[in-house]
């Protein structure tokens, strides 16, 4: 699992509510630092994410919203953020429909269709990179893969 730093309060609070018992406590982690030692006070099971991730050939920056690659900036919506920040705190395991759905909309329903458009959009702005994938665990849910 990948230690993230997320600065933003409501993408902390979407992850431990996605994740739930998936969660990483902290100090298994070994995070150190001030965000470790102030996350910790407030959030103690939050997963913790790096400003900047590294996605192949791509830099991705969940609390600017956007992925940058060879000099190139890409913003992203609200909710392929959100969706991306999962997949990468997520790294090479599978994250059900159903966490996809409490991160991105914790308190109304929508349908499957919306989750589907939005692994099409992020495929699509990571296609340029063959090294990322985004995989369909069918029936269950998406993987996101670098290799």
């Amino acid at each position: 699992m990948k230690i993230v730093i997320i600065e933003n309060e409501d993408m902390a609070s979407s992850l431990r509510k996605a994740l739930g018992d998936r969660a990483a406590d902290l100090n298994d982690l070994g995070v150190e630092g001030k965000h470790a030692q102030e996350i910790a006070r407030q959030e103690p099971d939050v997963i913790l994410m790096d400003e900047h991730i590294r996605l192949g050939s791509f830099t991705f920056m969940p609390d600017c919203m956007r992925l940058e690659r060879e000099g190139q900036t890409i913003r992203l919506s609200k909710y392929q953020n959100k969706l991306l920040c999962l997949l990468c705190a997520c790294m090479d395991i599978t994250v059900t429909r159903d966490e996809i759905h409490r991160m991105l909309w914790p308190d109304i329903i929508v349908i499957d269709q919306s989750v589907n458009n939005l692994i099409f959009q992020l495929r699509k702005l990571l296609q340029v990179d063959s090294h990322i994938r985004i995989e369909n665990i069918r029936g269950v849910g998406y993987r996101l893969c670098v290799e």
